[in-house]
Parts: C-alpha cells; sequence; structure tokens
C-alpha cells in the first residue's frame, strides 16, 4: 500500500523555513508530505480546484498560520473572502479529515514583513498605497482572527516559536495522528542516517600524504 500523505497548508513567502519544518517532521514519521511547492511552477499560483483536488488525496491536513492571511481565490460567492489556506482546511474537515493546527505563539517575535500590515507600510513606500488596499488589509487582519477562531473550534492544535520547534511539534501531531489511524497506510522507510558514512570518509580524508614535501607534526 502507499504511505499516508499530509497535505501542508499555511501562506508561502512568509512561512518558508516553517513549511521545509513540516516537510521533514512528516518524513521522519514516515509520511509523505503534499506541498504547493511541489505541483505549481514557480512562483504560480495553482488553480483553486488543483489545491482541493491534492487536499482530498492527503490522509490528514497540517496547517501552519503565523500573522499573514494570504491569497484569497476570487468568485467565491457573496460576502465570502476566504484564504487559500482556509479553503484547504475546510476541504479536509468535509472530507472528514483531521486538520492538525499549529499557530505561533501571539507573542513570539515577528518579523514586520511577515505581518498582514505590512502591506500598508510597503504600498506607501511604493507610492502605490489606495483605499481598496487599505479595507483589503483591515478586511483580512479580521478574517484571520476569524480563522484562529474557527481552528480553535476544531480541537486539534499546538502553538510554535521557531521552525525547529515546529518540526518537534509537527512529528509529535503526526505521531499521534498515527496511533488514533494505524489503518492508514504503511510507513516509508525512516531518512537514512549518512553519520556513519561521513565518519568513515573523515577516517579516510583527514590527513593526505604530499610526497616531496618537509613538514613537521600537525
Amino acid at each position: 500500500g502507499q504511505a499516508a500523505k499530509v497535505f501542508v497548508s499555511s501562506t508561502s513567502e512568509d512561512l518558508q523555513d516553517y513549511r521545509e519544518a513540516a516537510s521533514k517532521a512528516a518524513l521522519a514519521a514516515g509520511m509523505l508530505p503534499v506541498m504547493m511547492e511541489y505541483f505549481a511552477a514557480s512562483g504560480d499560483k495553482p488553480p483553486l480546484p488543483a489545491c482541493l483536488a491534492k487536499v482530498s488525496q492527503a490522509d490528514v491536513l497540517v496547517v501552519i498560520v503565523a500573522h499573514r492571511y494570504g491569497w484569497v481565490p476570487p468568485r467565491q460567492g457573496k460576502g465570502r473572502h476566504k484564504s487559500i489556506t482556509w479553503l484547504e482546511c475546510e476541504q479536509a474537515a468535509s472530507d472528514g479529515k483531521e486538520v492538525l493546527a499549529f499557530l505561533v505563539e501571539e507573542k513570539h517575535p515577528w518579523p514586520e514583513k511577515g505581518r498582514e500590515a505590512y502591506r500598508l507600510t510597503e504600498a506607501v513606500e511604493e507610492g502605490s498605497y489606495g483605499e481598496a488596499l487599505s479595507k483589503e488589509v483591515v478586511r483580512n487582519v479580521a478574517l484571520l482572527k476569524d480563522f484562529k477562531a474557527w481552528l480553535n473550534g476544531r480541537g486539534i492544535r499546538a502553538t510554535f516559536t521557531t521552525p525547529e520547534d515546529l518540526r518537534r511539534c509537527v512529528a509529535e501531531g503526526l505521531r499521534d495522528w498515527r496511533t488514533r489511524h494505524p489503518e492508514i497506510g504503511p510507513s516509508l522507510p525512516p531518512p537514512a542516517d549518512p553519520s556513519r558514512y561521513l565518519l568513515d570518509l573523515l577516517d579516510k580524508t583527514a590527513y593526505i600524504d604530499i610526497r616531496g614535501l618537509s613538514v613537521g607534526t600537525g
């Protein structure tokens, strides 16, 4: 059978190191990470149906949330401005899959560039500030709070600080998920440990014999 698949959902530019950490945690848990980076051309936003189809093919969804709301796909119906991340989580929930949520600690220091409101600062500096953008950012800040509240109501959540801390949290979350779902997919073999090879390499290459050159010890 195939290994269990984990869909990793989050905003992308601000969370690259964290997404990488979640991917490593999935592999270490013997599971296959499914990530937008793997099926979208560089810089392109994959169409919404493609994202949701990938969510449906996965066995569990891991969502990482910081201080950005993210891309809002168009044409969702009147009054709906849900981010791609929220829509992916809704898809997993409607498919009956677990949504494992990881939210950054509110007090953990975070770069201003990684916050929703920074889009206004950026627009002012570039001379592209306008009322439409201002309304959108204010709306997104409020919706990000709503999204976090929706996740809090789903039960399984943890908070994180650094990428390394997130890797530990996701590994723990996926380990627990596996114990709840022993019927889903065998494990991938764990990532190979290169330490024996590296020690052997060090042993063979630490010293080199340069013929015809007189040198002292050391």
